[in-house]
């Protein structure tokens, strides 16, 4: 039936092409849209059927989208401002899906209207049946990704954090100093090739010359911004509807406690609003990509171009050594592992070698990942391991799984918790032990 072809399956294309690969259900953007679709098609007007069919597929489109990268509408809304922000030459992926997507959204356009009218109930009722039909169709041919697409905490659930889990707080914290420090899609990996990479970049062997170290994992849902105030204010939300003037978080409790609070993301500072509610969440400080161009860190290329992350953490070194007696909360927010992580000069993974050349050929995104991940984790490691960093505890911890399309790729991730690693100064805790006895 034309109806269904022009209307459902034409406005879902992006979801029908993901169905080998392992995208996320679409059972709700089908749904809108077969809606939509039913009430449009009653009209006689061909213009009218024109703008039913763009809106069909812009919002099929537009909610396919925020489920993939467990963001709500009204994030994926208010999203479209920062698509000048990003440079989709860098991904090759992105580029043919957009091609696909508006090719297929011009034929659309041209032969959607010359659908024939559902103008009796029993046509109405058809049309839903075969959206209902697209609907099981579709739930069968994602169900191998079930469960790995966490866009919101479901009611009730327990508030679960890397900073909760190692209760810190400015009453708790024996080093002069607090660095926490959010990282980009860094995943928990549940097969042993690939924890041995992650352990080659994150292991204990790195850091127990100076740091007594311990690791875990946390329990997530949505995106980066999620996770921000799931560390810093231990809530499940979103940070277009979070009540930031009526909370206290991690932040503001610092600097209450006579602690300096600086957040540093490598991004620009109106990206999700940072520079709104950052200062709500008790930062006094705020350096964002001018600002760290500006204390000479390089500039990184990407789908997201920003300040380079291995630039950071001796920027970070000599903020702490210039603040003398002044105790310091520091976090930041990493960037350069946004996926798709593509091949580009600036960011040196043209040629990525993490593992034998097999895997490193058949799995070239996860190979960039892990290039990165090492990159990021040798920097702070050069850095925090020094003798003359000031005495601080460091907590890395994940913001979200990577968001990889491929159910071959997810399935090698924990798609529930992501990884942390507690770094605490062991002259801190030895000074402690001795006032205790």
């Amino acid at each position: 039936m034309p109806f269904a072809f022009w209307w459902v399956i034409i406005p879902n294309i992006g979801a029908i092409a993901m169905w080998p690969i392992g995208g996320p259900q679409a059972a709700f953007p089908i749904a809108v849209c077969g809606l939509l679709a039913i009430g449009f098609c009653h009209f006689e007007s061909t213009w009218l059927k024109r703008i039913g069919i763009v809106i069909c597929f812009l919002l099929a489109a537009m909610m396919y989208v925020a489920i993939s990268f467990n963001l709500n509408a009204m994030t994926i809304f208010s999203s479209l401002q920062f698509l000048t922000e990003l440079d989709l030459s860098k991904s090759p992926e992105y580029v043919l899906a957009i091609g696909v997507m508006i090719l297929a959204l011009g034929l659309a356009i041209a032969f959607g209207p010359r659908t024939p009218r559902l103008s009796t109930f029993d046509q109405k009722l058809v049309g839903l049946a075969f959206v209902g039909f697209f609907i099981l169709v579709d739930g069968a041919a994602t169900a191998g990704t079930r469960g790995s697409y966490k866009m919101s905490a479901p009611a009730g659930t327990p508030i679960d954090s890397a900073i909760g889990q190692n209760r810190l707080a400015p009453g708790s914290v024996s080093a002069r100093n607090l660095i926490v420090i959010l990282v980009e899609s860094l995943g928990e990996p549940n097969n042993p090739h690939d924890r041995a990479l992650f352990d080659a970049a994150w292991g204990a062997q790195r850091w127990s010359a100076r740091y007594q170290v311990s690791r875990g994992t946390s329990a997530y849902f949505g995106s980066t911004t999620n996770a921000e105030l799931r560390e810093l204010c231990s809530v499940w939300a979103d940070y277009e509807s979070f009540d930031f003037d009526g909370s206290h978080c991690l932040p503001a409790q610092f600097r209450d406690a006579g602690f300096h609070t600086t957040a540093i993301h490598s991004f620009t500072s109106d990206f999700f609003e940072r520079h709104a509610w950052y200062p709500k969440l008790g930062f006094q400080d705020r350096l964002f990509l001018p600002e760290l161009l500006e204390l000479d860190a390089r500039r990184c290329g990407g789908v997201f171009a920003g300040a380079c992350d291995p630039d950071i953490p001796a920027l970070i070194g000599d903020r702490l050594r210039k603040s003398g007696n002044q105790r310091n909360l520091i976090y930041w927010l990493t960037l350069n592992s946004h996926l798709p992580v593509p091949e580009d000069y600036s960011l040196r993974t043209e040629d990525c070698r993490v593992s034998d050349p097999d895997w490193n050929r058949d799995f070239p995104m996860l190979c960039r990942s892990y290039m990165l991940q090492k990159r990021l984790a040798d920097a702070i490691a050069q850095e925090v391991m020094k003798a003359d960093f000031p005495e601080a505890d460091i907590l890395i911890v994940g913001d979200h799984m990577p968001p990889f399309f491929p159910r071959a790729l997810r399935s090698r991730y924990d798609t529930g918790h992501v990884p942390w690693i507690m770094l605490r100064s062991k002259a801190a805790l030895q000074r402690s032990r001795d006032r205790q006895s």
